[in-house]
């Protein structure tokens, strides 16, 4: 197992209690276009975010002179549209409300399409093993429920809402030590919500080694 925690004192993330910090009015958040829109400001929000902490923190680094009042300013503004938002676990919520059944389910079923159709169960079921698979994001504990046969599951997530997730930046792990741990790595939604490119591409294979690369999906 990576070195983390789980998560024992955090309500899971299914709950349907609703959020103190929300500011979306109510039932709002069930409507499909309300989901994906927010899911999409915050991409955008994290990524200026991102841009403009690099800015300040560089011209410091390099005493530069420029005027950064504007950018501070800017970040500001940028952490206030995140906070109007409701932060991270409204994100997390409008992942998993969008992760329904009623919006076409979660984007395990693809990866769960694209296994059988290398025909991994049949040749794990001869080999009697199953696939080790570190499943990146996670914002529930039972996506691969029903291929526990021939799937044994590791889900992490930065900021775990579910005991059963553990609670694990992924760009954090020893790429040495996890070397060849998994088969397969599932980053999902990940992709999209880093905003670094840079760190973007640490989330494949050249961090973690895994005999299958990753599963790349866009939002829904």
């Amino acid at each position: 197992m990576p070195k983390g925690r789980k998560n024992t004192r955090k309500t899971p993330v299914t709950s349907t209690a609703p959020s103190d910090h929300s500011s979306l009015p109510s039932g709002s958040s069930n409507r499909p276009q309300v989901t994906r829109t927010i899911i999409r400001r915050f991409h955008v929000l994290i990524k200026r975010q991102t841009q403009l902490q690099h800015l300040l923190q560089d011209a410091t680094a390099k005493k530069h002179n420029q005027d950064l009042t504007s950018a501070r300013a800017e970040l500001v503004d940028v952490e206030r549209d995140i906070d109007a938002l409701g932060g991270l676990a409204v994100y997390q919520r409008m992942s998993t409300i969008g992760q329904g059944k009623d919006r076409g389910g979660g984007s395990e079923k693809v990866l769960i399409g694209w296994l059988r159709e290398l025909g991994l169960p049949e040749e794990l079921e001869r080999k009697g093993t199953k696939l080790r698979l570190l499943e990146v994001g996670a914002l529930k504990p039972d996506n691969y429920t029903s291929c526990q046969a021939w799937v044994d599951v590791t889900p992490i997530d930065l900021h775990s809402q579910h005991p059963n997730i553990l609670e694990q930046d992924f760009l954090l792990m020893d790429p040495h030590e996890h070397r060849e741990k998994w088969g397969a790595i599932s980053l999902s939604l990940v992709l999209n919500f880093v905003p670094d490119a840079q760190d973007r591409g640490k989330d494949g294979p050249s961090n973690i080694e895994a005999s299958i690369e990753l599963q790349s999906m866009t939002p829904a």
